[in-house]
């Protein structure tokens, strides 16, 4: 074991099963398939992100056995740009923890969304917060 607990030489990939996403877990020489349903695959996303934000520096740590459940991830920074070969939007949401979530979208959605996230930051600015 390293000094994280970690067992050294444990990877993880997610590749296309029979029908269904396929998780891989490779532990030095043995390869352990799981095959897991979209929704599965989903629930297990969120969980991994919300492990890497409640589990960075600086924030209290969950009890040893404690489930830790998907939460509201937070940005700590973002990016804005296009892709170059189809022309649209992306957002790059950098997330506690170090986690990157690149999200493209259509044009009209983005206008959509940025006047959307714009309308709620000044009503929260302009309205006195709840005692």
């Amino acid at each position: 074991m390293s000094e994280s607990g970690t067992a050294p030489g444990v990877t993880f990939s997610v590749e296309m099963g029979p029908s269904n996403p396929r998780l891989r877990i490779q532990i030095g020489d043995r390869s352990i398939p799981v095959e897991i349903r979209p929704d599965q695959a989903n629930q297990l996303a969120l969980s991994l992100l919300a492990a890497s934000a409640v589990c960075s520096p600086g924030h209290p740590r969950p009890q040893e056995g404690e489930r830790i459940e998907p939460v509201h991830l937070p940005v700590i920074g973002w990016q804005t740009g296009s892709l170059s070969a189809s022309r649209l939007p992306v957002m790059v949401a950098h997330l506690l923890g170090g986690a990157q979530l690149v999200l493209r979208f259509s044009v009209d959605q983005a206008i959509a969304c940025a006047s959307a996230l714009h309308s709620v930051g000044e009503s929260l600015r302009s309205r006195p917060p709840a005692a």
